[in-house]
């Protein structure tokens, strides 16, 4: 059999880990020297509260042994592993689960950069566990996933920069400038595996849903999986989002929330749309 693994920044909804038996490995989350491990012993709204008392966040990778622990048990009864991990731009745990994997040299492990993080490296995982579970072999899904991970569109709009300056991903004047425009800013990929600033627009609830309906009309997402998840979002700014994303008639439509990691650097109300180019 194949078996998945990925970590815990690919947000994916709990019914589709365990229908897939998707093994996910959490990433660290610092916060007042204390650790908390990711989907497991705090939540994003967690996250958002603590960084709303002015407390910083620190993330940290999953450490190399947990790989190494999980890939052994996984493969030790002749078992084979793909393991689709968040973009090694954004993190060192890729090259974690790589050193795991080449101290296990007799076992079939494939450690695979998704170039993204969040529901754009969940929909690699999930079409790799589907493959799985339909019987395809080890190669096809291999080349499936590294198609998937160059052709995958992120769009996570941040409407409010408090948290990515916190996190020290802007500067103070940047800061301040995108406060006084009330400027969004939508994250993206840049197709090696690093998020940029992709555009940026002003306003609030209404400029989100126009600048939403023009994005969703340019990837031509008709008989697609589409990926949308968010924090602590306004429900019924989410539930428009869907609506708009339901009139172009995708295949279906996967939901989750982002996760603590993600949204150490999100912040609350963040809304991320995800598909195949």
């Amino acid at each position: 059999m194949i078996k998945i693994v990925t970590d815990s920044t690919a947000d994916i909804p709990r019914e589709y880990v365990n229908k897939y038996d998707i093994t996910v490995l959490p990433l660290n989350i610092n916060i007042d020297g204390k650790t908390y491990q990711d989907g497991i012993n705090i939540s994003p709204a967690e996250v958002c509260d603590y960084m709303q008392k002015g407390k910083i966040p620190k993330t940290s990778q999953v450490p190399p042994i947990e790989f190494y622990n999980t890939f052994e048990k996984l493969t030790r009864n002749g078992d084979e592993v793909i393991a689709i991990i968040m973009s090694s731009q954004l993190s060192s745990t890729y090259n974690a689960a790589l050193l795991s994997s080449k101290q296990l040299p007799d076992r079939k492990i494939a450690v695979l950069d998704s170039m993204g993080v969040s529901l754009g490296q969940g929909l690699q995982v999930i079409e790799a566990a589907r493959m799985a579970l339909a019987g395809k072999v080890f190669k096809d899904i291999i080349k499936r996933v590294k198609a998937l991970s160059k052709k995958m569109n992120y769009a996570i709009i941040i409407n409010t920069l408090e948290y990515v300056f916190k996190g020290g991903r802007i500067s103070k004047v940047q800061y301040i400038a995108a406060n006084l425009l009330h400027l969004n800013l939508v994250c993206s990929s840049d197709g090696t595996g690093k998020i940029i600033v992709a555009d940026k627009f002003r306003g609030k609830e209404k400029s989100i849903l126009r600048w939403t309906a023009k994005h969703i009309a340019r990837l031509k997402i008709t008989n697609k999986t589409v990926g949308l998840n968010a924090i602590n979002n306004n429900e019924k700014l989410l539930q428009e989002v869907k609506a708009l994303i339901q009139k172009y008639n995708p295949k279906e439509i996967i939901e989750s929330q982002i996760g603590s990691t993600v949204a150490c650097y999100a912040g609350p109300n963040a809304i991320g749309i995800y598909a195949e180019e």
